[in-house]
């Protein structure tokens, strides 16, 4: 009996690491994942406001860099809380032309059913930014 309890103790482990997300999943996911809105405001600018949008939202900046001449990649993470096993987000902010640029923004839980984490917080940091991007313009 106690055999077969450690059996389904350990698959039941098995499945929660494989539901897990790490910082190279979301970085490496597509760069058209997630949710996504354009702004009629220049690169530099909304690069700005994104990472000031994604700190403001209760991320702390795990990494960030240049994909190419026309895109960054900001990883956020959400550390690991009483109520949550943390989260990670993904910025990436493409150069449209001089005065567009489009922000996408990735969630993921660390561990697929963490039903206490936020889960999304594409709508708060795209917000964020139009927010900062008009009282800049």
């Amino acid at each position: 009996m106690q055999g077969r309890i450690g059996k389904v103790f350990a698959l039941g482990i098995l499945l929660v690491l494989a539901g897990c997300a790490s910082a190279g999943s979301v970085q490496n996911a597509p760069l058209h994942a997630g949710i996504g809105r354009t702004f009629e405001a220049g690169f530099d600018k909304t690069l700005a406001a994104a990472r000031e949008a994604a700190v403001e939202t209760g991320l702390q900046i795990e990494s960030a860099s240049q994909v190419d001449q026309d895109t960054w990649m900001i990883i956020g993470k959400k550390a690991t809380s009483a109520f949550s096993w943390g989260e990670l987000v993904r910025v990436v902010v493409i150069r449209d032309s001089a005065e567009r640029t489009t922000v996408r923004v990735h969630s993921a839980r660390r561990i697929k059913t963490n039903i206490t984490a936020k889960g999304d917080y594409a709508n708060s940091i795209l917000s964020n930014i139009e927010l900062k991007l008009s009282i800049a313009a």
